[in-house]
């Protein structure tokens, strides 16, 4: 290059990415441009440089002004525009050469010229370029365009003259469609185009699309690099493309005939740069036709590039390097000898898109869970995506073209079957087996490639059409998430017996993914035959209309539909069985299960929804093809009062008195509507505690430090206690009591609002003889279907609930203090959990040194076996070491004996040095999201609080000091990684130094919108939000997000999407808003570099500062305490007076469940955890079928929960609202009551 030393892409996607390959390649300085929904996009980072557009993102690609200015700042000496978009705009082009710069592409005057349709023609005409029979200019009506077509013969095309990319054209056979469809081509050709120009062609049904691709250096010299055949379409859109074209190839001359053509329009008009002519061929007598010229690139050029060994986009910045330095283009000669003779063997490309080809190509925008390319010799794929992609509805839904280059046409075919075939793309639905299925064709395959080809093609998918998404529907396996930990939920099948039932029945393994279907089920369209089951509560189903029966093995015809409405008796969930599966659902960390609280895995990471498409098996084995029945001898039993078998829990002993632990088991608790995946909500009596607070847990005598959360434990978030589900956070600061046993773990899927429950104190010896029982009876019933035996004859029993006359203790084994060595308790968990505590509940860094060494001693290579392959997650915190493993096979006899001789080892480690990370990061104390959830948060949930309306403040007051000094010791102070976990990596840290630790409360209730990268604090820690989320630390600043799904950012990895690690140091530096806002747009594009460096945390020099300061902590203490004292009397004031203006309208519980058992009423439940805004109804009034009752608000979205669909049948009332605007609701929380008369 002489004079482009740096080039600006006005383009985005797979184009942009390709563009920038070129670039480098010359050693071209290129800068990207990218909207923010775009800002992950591969072709951000492509570049050397990227800069945001302002505006929206739907038109910013086409903010030319916009793009001259970036350009003009950063100083560029050419823009690339690529296709689509502002690349065959004149008025664009214009705009960068009168600016001095580059335009990579023909002249304004050319795209002017042929941007015109009816013009173009003419000057095909005149270059002796054969033309489709039409109208001579345009017609300026309907009536005038009745006589065109007649005079033309049908069948006609309709076109706006200033169409493109398939937009804009409308087929007709008869005078009535001309008349109908003039109307419509004009306004779109407005409307799409600014030009409402029409014209009339012939319409050719049996003709293919063969396009030309030539290149002109401005001077009156062309060549052409052969020909395209791009004849399949849909919706005039191109789909699969070759090079060379079977039809050229079979006819002798015509490839020079096309060539020379194009080459004489291209030279009539001294056309510069790349272009493409494209031609209609008549398949009947090889007659071609003069469609239209692109003055641009062409989307499949590629496959040209790869048959002729030539890079179209280097030839054309070499045009424009020609143009920039005064010689008007490229010589004559240097042109003519990159004319070629001939294609180097044959190339196909395939357009993969994501769209629904069985919803007529309706795009499918949404998260890209898995993204794998078959890897072949030859092939060639330009795309933007990756796995963790979003595909927007901003922009064309296409993700990728796949192409493969062969010696020749059937091994480019084989090819390109493979890399389609081969290739995964997991989420929303695509288009690439259908593809795959179109070069397979006996039609493709012989060449005969017509542009009706796909009007006579058939697809047949085997998938799974979602017409809708019942209430909450969710892809769950067995087996979950267990092993992961660090705020990615543990997840599953919260009923694991059904869903282990139905896999057998349908010829599974018990661990395949199923739908977990709550309440009321999805109707589905079985687009290809499948062997189902339905398992679990029952439901109301039905098959096209005919009763579909539970717990059944039976085939289903392609085309048939399932309907799965409501429970009908006990319990509140089902599972949907199929056998194979759902192949194309992502595994995510080693599993397919949905955790809709932090979005993971599943379908999207959510609840399934209208226009979700589920792959299933092609196959289905002979011997599953007729019916079976489980005999409910084998059906689990489902109730509305439940007995359910726990061991005593961790915080039983020293936290609960005894006659609070004796009420656990006495009373007879009932499940609150706020019940969720996370956790079972009870409403019963408040216990007796054993303590006055929580001590540096917190205010409450519920608070502790933090410390691993054991799944089955009854929790309580101060007096309100709940049951600790699959998906609840790893870790928290609120006791843990009585412990469901894993036998038991089914029920906590199956209990629903209004449901009764009550314990029966088992001890760890009947916990697992209860869940050998269990065992016995699931192996009973897989060993009878496999060998396909009479299940009548089976005789097993579920375990039934007992209760223990010796259940144990809390403390199963305790140690004291020994000199350095602090005293340790180990705590049951359940049947598969262990809590190793040091001390009295405080905060020690010397603890949180012990916890990391005990934990790293347990993960060594000289744990024996027996224990190692057993041990399944641990949970470290600043004074405890939560151990998950599976009791039924590593006796905890062992297990503990085994943590005692490693204390022994451990020693005194006051001294210790300990490798760590020292991290540097940017925070402002200022940000406009953190406002914004601020002012939603008093004008949606509670309007007054000491802590409003700033946060920082408030944290300041509680510990004595000003803003100034808490900003101060952000600034000043290294803080320690205690753990990381929770949800998503959040990560807990704590001031190394003692005299800098603050407290403060959490904000009551708690945010349902905290913005990523946020720092907050509460209790005694700090804590930065890892990403969007509800929370309840006051938000005290912001810095830069600390996780990353899927890995694909710089300081994380695929294995690793959380940043920190235990005992990393954290310190800040300040940053103003906007210049945090720059780096948050370095974090989203992936530019964002970290910066940390490898120390050692001297643990007895850290110790001499504790000896040091007592004294003067001390005073501190006593500082903060009353000012604590003063802030705990004015918000126990503002709590008095906001409970009391929402108790005016709060809805007794009894006066729920009692409708909630009449037969009339239906129920208004919300879709996920958020916010009440608006109540849009009003009690006693009608409302009819899909209206909106409740708008909620959920991460800065609006959502509108409407009536039911079943309410169709007479009149519908609203009979009672439960929520009012501000109230906080869980996902399944009902909303409201209405009653169908």
């Amino acid at each position: 290059m002489q004079k482009i030393n740096s080039l600006l892409i006005a383009n985005r996607g797979e184009i942009a990415v390709r563009l920038a390959q070129t670039g480098k390649k010359l050693g071209i300085r290129t800068i990207s441009v990218y909207s923010e929904a775009d800002a992950a996009s591969s072709h951000v980072k492509a570049a050397n440089e990227a800069v945001l557009l302002s505006g929206n993102s739907s038109t910013v690609y086409t903010d030319g002004e916009q793009i001259v200015r970036i350009a003009k700042e950063k100083r560029v000496d050419a823009i690339i525009p690529g296709y689509g978009f502002l690349s065959e705009n004149a008025e664009f082009a214009r705009q960068v050469k009168d600016a001095d710069i580059a335009w990579v592409g023909p002249s304004p005057e050319a795209i002017e010229a042929f941007g015109i349709k009816h013009v173009a023609r003419d000057l095909a005409e005149k270059a002796g370029v054969p033309i489709v029979p039409g109208t001579k200019g345009l017609v300026d009506n309907e009536d005038d365009a009745v006589e065109a077509a007649q005079s033309l013969s049908f069948p006609v095309m309709l076109k706006a003259t200033g169409g493109g990319g398939g937009m804009g054209l409308v087929t007709c056979s008869t005078a009535e469609e001309v008349k109908n469809g003039f109307e419509t081509v004009k306004s779109r050709g407005q409307t799409l185009f600014k030009n409402a120009g029409v014209f009339i062609e012939r319409y050719y049904p049996s003709s293919r699309h063969i396009e030309v691709q030539i290149f002109g250096n401005g001077q009156g010299e062309a060549i052409h690099f052969g020909e395209r055949e791009c004849s399949i379409q849909r919706r005039h859109q191109k789909v699969i493309e070759e090079c060379p074209s079977p039809f050229v190839e079979k006819h002798e001359g015509m490839r020079e005939k096309l060539g020379d053509a194009a080459v004489s329009l291209a030279k009539s008009i001294k056309y510069g740069s790349a272009g493409t002519i494209e031609y209609l061929v008549d398949d009947n007598t090889g007659d071609f036709f003069f469609l239209e010229m692109n003055t641009r690139l062409q989307v499949e050029h590629g496959i040209t590039e790869l048959c002729y060994n030539v890079d179209l986009v280097e030839l054309m910045l070499k045009q424009a390097d020609a143009e920039l330095a005064g010689t008007g283009g490229m010589s004559v000669e240097e042109l003519q000898a990159l004319q070629p003779k001939g294609p180097n063997g044959a190339a196909i490309e395939a357009r993969v898109y994501a769209e629904n080809p069985l919803r007529n190509y309706a795009p499918s925008p949404g998260l890209l869970q898995e993204v794998e390319w078959k890897e072949l010799e030859g092939s060639r794929i330009d795309t933007w995506v990756f796995t963790g992609s979003n595909v927007t509805p901003n922009y064309d839904p296409l993700i990728a073209k796949v192409m493969h280059h062969a010696p020749s046409r059937d091994r480019a075919i084989r090819g390109i079957h493979n890399l389609l075939s081969e290739s995964r793309i997991c989420g929303p639905p695509t288009n690439l087996e259908f593809l795959a299925t179109i070069v397979t064709n006996q039609d493709f395959e012989s060449g005969r490639t017509l542009t009706n080809f796909l009007d006579s093609f058939t697809f047949h998918a085997s998938a799974i059409d979602v017409l809708s998404g019942g209430s909450y529907t969710l892809i769950q396996d067995l087996t979950g998430r267990p092993a992961v930990g660090k705020g990615i939920p543990h997840s599953g099948a919260l009923d694991p017996v059904a869903l282990s039932i139905g896999n057998m029945l349908v010829g599974n393994s018990r661990s395949t993914e199923g739908l977990e279907i709550t309440l009321s089920g999805p109707e589905l369209r079985f687009v290809g035959p499948a062997i189902i089951a339905l398992c679990g509560a029952d439901m109301d189903a039905s098959i096209d209309g005919t009763p579909f029966p539970m717990w059944t093995r039976r085939r289903i015809c392609a085309g048939q539909k399932l309907n799965i409405g409501k429970t009908t008796a006990g319990g509140c969930r089902s599972y949907l069985a199929v056998h194979g599966g759902f192949p194309s659902v992502a595994t995510c960390f080693g599993s397919k299960s949905t955790s809709p609280v932090v979005n993971i895995g599943g379908y999207q990471g959510r609840c399934l929804a209208p226009g979700d498409l589920l792959a299933i098996a092609k196959i289905l084995p002979d011997h599953l093809l007729h019916d079976v029945i489980l005999p409910k001898h084998l059906r689990p039993s489902y109730t509305n009062n439940w007995e359910i078998m726990a061991m005593v829990g961790p915080h039983d002993e020293g936290y609960i008195d005894p006659q609070g632990i004796e009420m656990i088991y006495n009373t007879q608790w009932k499940v609150s509507h706020n019940a969720s995946r996370s956790a079972i909500r009870l409403v019963g009596p408040i216990p007796k505690w054993a303590r006055k607070d929580g001590g540096e847990g917190g205010a409450h005598p519920s608070n502790v430090v933090e410390y691993g959360y054991n799944r089955g434990a009854m929790n309580f978030t101060g007096d309100e206690p709940c049951i600790f589900s699959e998906d609840c956070p790893n870790f928290g600061g609120f006791i843990s009591s009585t412990t469901v046993i894993r036998a038991e773990f089914w029920k906590l899927g199956q209990i629903r609002a209004g449901d009764m429950i009550r314990y029966r104190r088992v001890s760890l010896v009947d916990a697992l003889v209860a869940r050998g029982s269990l065992d016995e009876v699931l192996d009973a019933i897989e060993n009878s279907l496999s060998e396909d035996k009479d299940l009548s004859s089976v005789s097993v029993k579920y375990p039934s609930a007992v209760e223990s006359d010796d259940w144990g203790k809390s403390i199963i084994s305790e140690r004291e203090a020994k000199g350095n060595q602090p005293a340790i308790r180990y705590r049951q968990g359940g049947d598969d959990y262990l809590i190793v505590q040091y001390g009295f509940e405080q905060f020690d860094l010397n603890h949180r040194c012990r916890v990391s060494a005990l934990e790293s001693a347990l993960r060594s290579t000289t744990t024996p076996t027996s224990i190692q392959t057993h041990l399944i997650n641990t949970v470290g915190c600043c004074t405890t070491l939560t151990i998950f493993y599976n009791g039924f096979a590593l006796s905890r006899f062992e297990l503990v004996t085994h943590l005692q001789a490693l204390e022994a080892r451990l020693g005194d480690l006051s001294t210790t040095k300990v490798p760590c990370r020292r991290f540097r990061l940017p925070i402002t104390f200022h940000s406009r999201e953190q406002d914004e959830a601020t002012a939603r948060y008093m004008a949606n949930q509670r309007p007054h609080a000491p802590y409003l309306p700033d946060n920082l403040a408030f944290v300041a007051r509680n510990n004595a000091l000003t803003s100034d000094q808490l900003k101060h010791i952000y600034l000043t102070q290294t803080f320690m990684a205690v753990v990381v976990g929770f949800f998503c990596g959040n990560t807990v840290s704590l001031p190394v130094d003692p005299r800098c630790r603050l407290s403060a409360p959490k904000m009551n209730p708690s945010r349902v919108f905290t913005p990523a990268g946020t720092v907050g604090w509460a209790g005694s820690c700090m804590s930065i939000y890892p990403v969007d989320s509800p929370g309840g630390y006051q938000m005290t600043g912001r810095t830069i997000p600390i996780f990353d799904l899927y890995g694909a950012k710089p300081g994380f990895a695929e294995n690793r999407p959380w940043l920190f690690r235990d005992f990393d140091l954290l310190t800040y530096y300040e940053v103003d808003e906007e210049e945090m806002r720059d780096l948050l747009r370095k974090w989203k594009t992936g530019r964002w570099l970290w910066s940390w460096e490898e120390i050692e945390f001297d643990m007895e020099e850290h110790n001499r500062l504790l000896v040091e300061t007592k004294e003067e902590v001390k005073v501190i203490r006593e500082r903060q305490a009353a000012a604590q004292e003063e802030m705990n009397q004015a918000e126990e004031e503002s709590l008095r007076r906001w409970r009391e203006e929402k108790a005016k309208n709060k809805v007794d519980e009894a006066t729920v469940e009692k409708l909630l058992d009449d037969s009339s009423i239906l129920t208004v439940e919300a879709p996920v955890d958020a916010n009440v805004w608006k109540v849009e109804v009003e009690e006693g009034k009608l409302v009819k079928p899909g209206q909106s009752v409740v708008v909620l608000e959920a991460m800065k979205l609006e959502i509108a929960v409407k009536a039911p669909n079943d309410a169709t049948t007479g009149t519908t009332v609203v009979e009672k609202l439960l929520v009012m605007p501000g109230d906080t609701v869980k996902a399944g929380g009902k909303l409201a009551l209405l009653r169908r008369t």
